[in-house]
């Protein structure tokens, strides 16, 4: 049975599809053609039955291959817990874990965003940063990364950030390759912003349950031409909303205070200003 030996668990908007598209390219790894698959959200994949499921999303994968997958919602608290540790339960101890961390108000204003594209958030920025907790809850990356470190070690759990990886994705590639134990120079890193213009299905719609679905992820989408698969996207997916205004200094300043406390979101916000 093959199940993962690498997760990268979020953060939400930080970069994780860039560097889950990036590995993916990487001779020798396999991530499955789903991102969020989400198995080890759920108790069920501590049984026998559970854990064949999650195992089949990986029977694709290559003789001899490193198997990896990407969920954010792993490192997703309060709404999630308990996820590392069951994790070492059904991957075992030497699981090694990759987090990414960015800038923590533009971190927020991106998840903002991905909500309003989704349908799920009808509040201006503005008031969302200052009333909802979990914008402030999903940056504090100390709290979100404490129970990986715990349960696998410091040593197996590596935090890039997003800004680094922006103006550098063939060293963060590198780094990160370096950290799985395989070799990088052979995959070509590039960067871009996934969210920006991104075109996006509602939840509970007709569109979101293909999207999701089993048989488009693990049969029909390999298989699509790069072209046709874009040509699906114009023809059954929404546009994505346009980039958010800009909140007030005044809100920015609570918001960076609110998460002051965190030793890792506050050496975020000043990795991204010295990036």
């Amino acid at each position: 049975m093959i199940l993962p030996r690498f997760l990268i668990i979020g953060a939400m908007k930080a970069g994780t599809t860039s560097l889950y598209d990036m590995l993916r390219a990487v001779p020798g790894l396999y991530l499955p053609p789903e991102k969020e698959p989400g198995d080890l959200l759920h108790e069920a994949v501590e049984t026998p039955s559970g854990r064949a499921r999650y195992a089949r999303k990986f029977a694709a994968a290559p003789t001899g291959s490193l198997c990896g997958e990407a969920t954010t919602a792993y490192a997703k608290r309060p709404e999630h817990e308990g996820i590392a540790s069951r994790a070492r339960r059904v991957l075992g101890p030497d699981l090694r874990v990759i987090y990414m961390v960015r800038d923590p108000v533009a971190r927020a204003l991106s998840h903002h965003r991905h909500l309003v594209g989704l349908g799920q958030e009808k509040r201006p920025a503005e008031i969302a940063l200052r009333t909802d907790p979990s914008y402030a809850d999903f940056g504090r990356y100390s709290w979100q990364i404490d129970p990986w470190q715990t349960e696998f070690g410091q040593d197996q759990v590596l935090i890039l950030s997003l800004e680094r990886l922006a103006a550098d994705p063939q060293g963060a590639l590198d780094r990160a390759c370096s950290f799985l134990g395989v070799a990088g120079a052979a995959a070509r890193a590039t960067h871009g912003n996934a969210s920006v213009g991104r075109r996006a299905t509602r939840v509970g719609t007709p569109a979101h349950a293909l999207m999701r679905a089993p048989l488009y992820q693990y049969r029909l989408k390999p298989l699509l031409p790069a072209p046709l698969h874009r040509l699906g996207k114009r023809v059954f997916l929404r546009p994505g909303p346009k980039p958010l205004s800009h909140i007030s200094a005044e809100t920015e300043t609570k918001f960076r205070r609110a998460l002051c406390d965190d030793p890792l979101s506050r050496a975020a916000g000043e990795w991204a200003r010295g990036a």
